[in-house]
């Protein structure tokens, strides 16, 4: 007779099948502190908020009004509420050539922002010179100056400028061609800024007659939008920001 107890496989008595359900209250309750504890910390004390913002606009550089920071809190004296449009905005090539363009309404000017890899500013030919001409209009000595000082705050960026005409044959005599006038057009601007404190092996200049019209010169108006100078910033390679 087999003895009982041996050669069998017996089986622990359970001491209990729901011990998952005291992990994952264990779980439950740890996320509830920590949702209270988010909550508890949520508030955002006004004098503290309004130094640490005063803080932020010195190191940009950029003032923000704290006038428009303060219409932001709640008039029963509760908390700020921090409007994310009111911060300011890192400068970039692109944002500093619209500054310019908006500060010397340049109004037939636009910029083309490339993000990382820089920016192209449009200029249109009638600003920039007179008509047959390759000397720079007076007028806009200002605006050029302040390209070279934005430009030297960014080294990392080769600036090309690009001469362009309309299609119609030129007619002055001292000018062959639109070759020759967008291409010495081109050169007459990188000569002011190379003597106005740029490096040469940051500048190129380059002609393009006719060949690259932004829209086609079927009337007098397109003809005008096609002459201009173009400025075009380009990340240099191998060379990032903090090494400007």
């Amino acid at each position: 007779m087999e003895k009982p107890g041996r050669g069998r496989y017996s089986e622990p008595e359970s001491e209990g099948e729901s011990e998952w359900l005291a992990t994952f209250a264990d779980l439950s309750t740890l996320l509830l502190c920590f949702f209270v504890l988010l909550f508890s910390i949520s508030s955002v004390d006004n004098k503290k908020f309004r130094s640490i913002m005063n803080e932020v606009r010195v190191s940009f550089g950029n003032a923000v009004p704290m006038t428009a920071l303060e219409h932001e809190e709640v008039k029963d004296g509760g908390d700020a509420v921090i409007n994310l449009n009111l911060l300011p905005k890192q400068k970039t090539v692109a944002s500093e050539l619209e500054e310019i363009v908006n500060d010397e309404k340049l109004s037939s000017s636009t910029v083309v922002d490339m993000g990382e890899d820089g920016a192209l500013l449009r200029i249109g030919g009638k600003v920039m010179f007179d008509s047959g001409s390759a000397e720079i209009n007076p007028r806009i000595l200002s605006a050029l100056d302040k390209i070279i000082i934005m430009a030297i705050k960014y080294p990392q960026y080769h600036i090309d400028i690009k001469g362009h005409t309309d299609n119609l044959p030129i007619s002055v005599g001292k000018f062959l061609s639109n070759w020759e006038l967008s291409a010495l057009r081109a050169t007459t601007v990188l000569r002011y800024l190379l003597e106005n404190g740029l490096e040469a092996e940051r500048l190129t200049a380059t002609g393009y007659a006719d060949t690259q019209p932004l829209v086609p010169n079927l009337t007098s108006e397109n003809r005008a939008r096609n002459r201009r100078v173009e400025f075009l910033f380009k990340k240099i390679a191998g060379k990032s920001d903090d090494q400007g």
